[in-house]
């Protein structure tokens, strides 16, 4: 019998949103329901619950892969809302900092703007820059649609 890790069946999730035809509304509903479980393995009020199971940064990881696919195949961050993960962006390492940015930059929200020159700042790998270049090219599609 094949035992994955839950980080591991987070990547074949990912996997799977290469390949799917799901309509709008159902990558808006995976998608939520994703960032509802990164939230709560975020909080270190939950680790009790779940540190038994597995190591939640790995596994906040995966998801945020799993997220960042679900964007890259069906263009879905601008359907989604990423509040619930903000109160933890500056609790990620550089690698689910990275991946959170890129998905507030995917939403086209100027507001987001602020926090993502902030955020990147902490990593001098990250380039706020491209962020922002991402962002304002998606609003800017956004508006003359």
């Amino acid at each position: 019998m094949v035992k994955l890790t839950f980080p591991q069946m987070f990547d074949c999730l990912s996997d799977l949103f290469e390949t799917v035809a799901w309509s709008d509304g159902t990558c808006a509903e995976v998608g939520q329901s994703l960032i509802g479980r990164i939230a709560y393995d975020s909080d270190p009020a939950n680790a009790q619950y779940t540190r038994h199971l597995y190591r939640a940064r790995d596994t906040v990881e995966a998801m945020l892969r799993a997220l960042c696919t679900l964007e890259n195949y069906h263009n879905t961050a601008h359907l989604l809302d990423f509040s619930p993960l903000l109160p933890f962006l500056g609790s990620y390492d550089e690698g689910c900092t990275d991946s959170l940015l890129y998905l507030l930059a995917c939403t086209g929200d100027r507001r987001y703007l602020g926090l993502i020159q902030r955020e990147a700042a902490r990593f001098p790998a990250l380039s706020a820059d491209e962020y922002r270049q991402e962002l304002l090219h998606r609003a800017e599609q956004a508006s003359q649609s």
